[in-house]
């Protein structure tokens, strides 16, 4: 029987995993994590970078969960529950827990079958995109695994300003995060953004495949939950941490 194939993506999600220890209660994550001027910018990397690379795939044969919060303001969730209607392989999971693993334990008991099963996890930020074939790419590279096992795709490309021009250069990056693959045990319930993903890779078998460009990391000022006061430029030598 094939692996069931998940992939995980937070938007506006409100736990420590996405926000940090910074936003401490819902007034807070108001301000700081659905304010108009953040979120009219997640919106905006979502519907036009993460979300085409999902609905391309040449492989559809796989659930996408995005995962956000119950408390996120009635317009926001309209709005994303209006993106992804009319396509059968991408949900929405509304939670009002703030631990992204106890949130995501229904996905990982279905992906797993009632914890019976191995099942292939990725994940993806809300700003970043995967190669249209990723999915493909992904099964063949995890049909020989063992469960515990990663999948690492590290050559990609990135978006990102020099003095002020929108640029892309190549970037190579082993165990990235972005479309970050794992061959999960039938009783392994962690969410992947719970992993150290770098870690992670140091201590499990694996598989890695730089053969192609695999992913577009997109590097702005509005990554996280600051900066929202100014527009950084990259230099085209940044690495991310």
């Amino acid at each position: 029987m094939q692996m069931k194939t998940f992939g995980h993506c937070r938007f506006s999600f409100f736990g420590q995993s996405d926000t940090g220890r910074a936003i401490a209660n819902l007034d807070a994550a108001r301000e700081l994590l659905w304010n108009d001027q953040r979120m009219a910018v997640r919106f905006h990397l979502f519907e036009n970078i993460t979300l085409p690379s999902i609905l391309n795939q040449t492989d559809p044969d796989f659930t996408f969960v995005i995962i956000s919060s119950e408390q996120m303001p009635t317009v926001h969730r309209d709005r994303l529950e209006a993106l992804v209607a009319g396509h059968a392989n991408i949900r929405i999971l509304w939670t009002a827990k703030t631990d992204i693993s106890k949130a995501s334990r229904p996905i990982l008991l279905e992906a797993s079958n009632d914890g019976r099963d191995p099942a292939l996890h990725f994940r993806l930020d809300d700003d970043d995109a995967v190669s249209v074939d990723f999915v493909q790419h992904l099964k063949q590279a995890a049909a020989s695994l063992e469960p515990t096992s990663v999948i690492s795709f590290p050559y990609g490309v990135m978006g990102y300003l020099d003095n002020g021009m929108a640029r892309h250069r190549e970037l190579r990056k082993d165990a990235i995060a972005i479309g970050y693959g794992i061959v999960k045990a039938p009783d392994d319930f962690r969410s992947p953004f719970m992993i150290q993903h770098r870690k992670y890779a140091k201590l499990h078998p694996g598989v890695t495949d730089a053969s192609f460009a695999a992913y577009h990391y997109t590097r702005h000022s509005t990554n996280n939950t600051n900066g929202y006061g100014a527009v950084i430029d990259v230099a085209p030598n940044f690495y991310p941490a």
